[in-house]
C-alpha cells in the first residue's frame, strides 16, 4: 500500500467550498469556517412547492401553508483534537477531522460523495413528504454505515 494522500485543515475550507458548487442540488449549500473553534458548519437548504397549501408543523410547533417549504439542516465538521464545544443532536451529523492533518482524500472524496446522495434523498423524500398524506415527518438521513463503506471503498483508490 502506499502512502495516504492528505487534504490538510489549511485547505479543507478551499476544499469544502470548491466541492459543494460542484453538487447537483436545487437548494442552497453554504460552509461557514469557524475559526476560533475550528469547525466547519456546512447548511443545507432545501425548497419545495406546497401546491396543496399541506398544513405544516415545524419542530417549533408553528404551523404553516406557506406555498414555498424551507427546510434547513447543518453538518458540523470539527477538529477531533479540541475540546468539544457543540451539540451534536444539533446537527444531522457531525464528523471529525484530524487537527492539522485535516482529513484523508479517500474521506474528503467520501464526503462529498455521500453528501450528493443525502440530498438526492432528501429533495425526493420532501416532495413525498409534501405529496403523501401517509408521510407524517419528514428530515434528512445520514447512514454511517453507508459513509464508511465509501470511505474504505476510496481508501483502496487513494492509497
Amino acid at each position: 500500500m502506499g502512502e495516504v494522500k492528505l487534504v490538510e485543515a489549511a485547505d479543507l475550507n478551499s476544499f469544502l467550498k470548491k466541492t459543494v458548487k460542484t453538487l447537483d442540488f436545487d437548494g442552497d449549500i453554504f460552509v461557514n469556517w469557524n475559526k476560533k473553534d475550528r469547525q466547519f458548519e456546512i447548511e443545507l437548504t432545501f425548497y419545495a412547492e406546497n401546491k396543496e397549501a399541506t398544513l405544516l408543523t415545524d419542530t417549533l410547533g408553528v404551523e404553516s401553508t406557506e406555498p414555498v417549504v424551507t427546510f434547513v439542516d447543518e453538518i458540523l465538521i470539527y477538529d477531533k483534537n479540541r475540546e468539544k464545544n457543540f451539540d451534536a443532536d444539533d446537527y444531522l451529523v457531525c464528523l471529525p477531522y484530524d487537527g492539522k492533518n485535516g482529513w484523508s482524500l479517500a474521506e474528503a472524496k467520501a464526503f462529498v460523495s455521500y453528501l450528493q446522495i443525502v440530498l438526492d434523498n432528501g429533495e425526493s423524500d420532501l416532495l413525498d413528504f409534501l405529496t403523501d398524506d401517509e408521510k407524517e415527518i419528514f428530515e434528512l438521513v445520514w447512514s454511517e454505515d453507508e459513509y464508511k463503506k465509501i470511505i474504505e471503498s476510496n481508501m483502496l483508490s487513494f492509497t
